[in-house]
């Protein structure tokens, strides 16, 4: 086997490689020996300008580099000169106005799984890093595995069954007899899949009606992208479930966000929700920076306070993107083309995101854009989501010792927002629709 070859392809990202840059990559090896870290770099270039169309590799490569320069010196110059022409595209707000909407292929039901095959209860996926980042302490009630919606950021996809969508079977016997930990509170019921996609398919909210009636003093959230509006008044949900919809830029929403409602759309079905008298909430998340990005939210803004009252809307949380090393490889093998990792990866508790300027600018603009009625202690609460606690005070104008501190201020306006007594037995009665 050919020395170069094996060398490129013993890297975990070769096999994305196209066959342009895969034979650029080995020419560049013959001419300036790689070591194993400076070829995996090559590489990760290479396959994140395939994706986010702005290649091939070679047009970024400039072989005229330090010509004085000799072996190990003259690798260097030209790698660094690599690195700054490909950081500059990542430094500055991502363009999309050449980004075509690409379609992705998305999940296909397939058949209910065995009641046992399903994990309901889990945590919030917060980096186990301690006080690191803000973490409300959120539970999750995962009873289906997979989406049909083709989000470029998502993992859910490469993480569950591959063109499968499983729903737990049994679903409402499994509630019944689910044992809550003794400080849950906040429940969220969109970690595995979207929430109100699925309508009531398999009775799955026949059954959240049921639980959260069941446990009066429990928030249970759904949360969606979808603009779906035919589960509302069926079933009769008690008081303390939130339907909360995902937001974003129009732009993202397009192009990164495939087989999803209009954002526009999602605000409609919200504002029917709010109507018939549902407490509503809303997560910018995960902003991204992006050519246009401050008109784009801040008219996002604009119509969610002109759609709703003050009081109608428990919460809105920001965020942004935040990846682990492992959906980076799952992203970058995909083979979709995004330019969502077309951003200055920058490490944060053990994961990585923008820079902390960048996520500063995103979130103090759209809390901003909302108008002060909205932003004081009868308003929603605005809170970041899974970010580091010195983003608080510079962005919301507050922030908290520690998680503790945290969860019980979201607990204290959740509960009286939702007209929650959290002196109430923590498991009532159940009672059918």
């Amino acid at each position: 086997m050919d020395t170069s070859a094996h060398q490129l392809d013993i890297h975990p990202l070769a096999a994305s490689l196209s066959a342009e840059d895969r034979s650029f990559i080995l020419s560049i090896q013959e001419r300036h020996p790689l070591s194993f870290q400076q070829m995996r770099a090559v590489i990760e270039h290479a396959v994140d300008l395939s994706l986010w169309r702005s290649g091939p590799l070679n047009r970024y490569w400039r072989e005229d580099i330090a010509p004085n320069l000799n072996g190990k010196k003259r690798t260097k110059a030209l790698l660094d000169h690599l690195n700054e022409a490909v950081g500059l595209l990542r430094k500055a707000p991502t363009d999309y106005s050449d980004f075509p909407v690409v379609a992705h292929e998305v999940a296909k039901v397939s058949q209910v799984v065995r009641s046992g095959d399903i994990r309901l209860l889990g945590r919030c996926p917060c980096p186990a890093s301690g006080e690191q980042t803000r973490c409300c302490n959120l539970l999750t009630l995962d009873m289906v595995q997979q989406c049909a919606f083709a989000c470029s950021y998502c993992s859910i996809q490469s993480f569950y069954h591959a063109q499968e969508i499983h729903f737990a079977s049994d679903i409402r016997q499994r509630l019944e007899d689910l044992e809550l930990p003794d400080d849950a509170w906040h429940i969220g019921t969109g970690q595995s899949s979207d929430s109100l996609m699925w309508g009531n398919a398999h009775g799955i909210l026949d059954a959240l009606a049921m639980f959260a009636r069941t446990h009066p003093t429990t928030v249970v959230e759904l949360k969606t992208k979808s603009a779906r509006t035919d589960w509302i008044g069926n079933p009769r949900f008690s008081g303390n479930v939130v339907a909360t919809w995902s937001v974003n830029a129009p732009t993202i929403t397009e192009k990164e966000e495939h087989g999803t409602a209009p954002v526009f759309k999602r605000l409609e079905a919200a504002a029917r929700a709010a109507q018939a008298g549902i407490p509503v909430g809303f997560h910018f998340h995960p902003m991204v920076w992006f050519a246009g990005w401050e008109d784009e939210y801040r008219m996002v803004a604009e119509r969610i306070s002109s759609l709703f009252d003050p009081d109608q809307v428990v919460m809105i949380s920001l965020g942004t993107l935040t990846f682990t090393k492992e959906v980076l490889r799952q992203l970058r093998s995909s083979g979709r083309q995004s330019r969502i990792l077309q951003m200055e990866l920058t490490e944060c508790a053990g994961k990585y995101s923008y820079p902390v300027e960048v996520k500063e600018k995103l979130f103090s603009h759209v809390y901003r854009s909302f108008p002060l009625s909205w932003r004081d202690d009868e308003g929603p609460f605005f809170y970041l989501c899974m970010e580091l606690p010195q983003l608080w005070e510079p962005t919301l104008g507050r922030s908290y010792a520690d998680n503790n501190a945290f969860e019980a201020d979201m607990r204290n306006h959740y509960y009286r927002t939702l007209h929650i007594d959290p002196k109430v037995d923590k498991r009532a009665p159940s009672r059918d629709n």
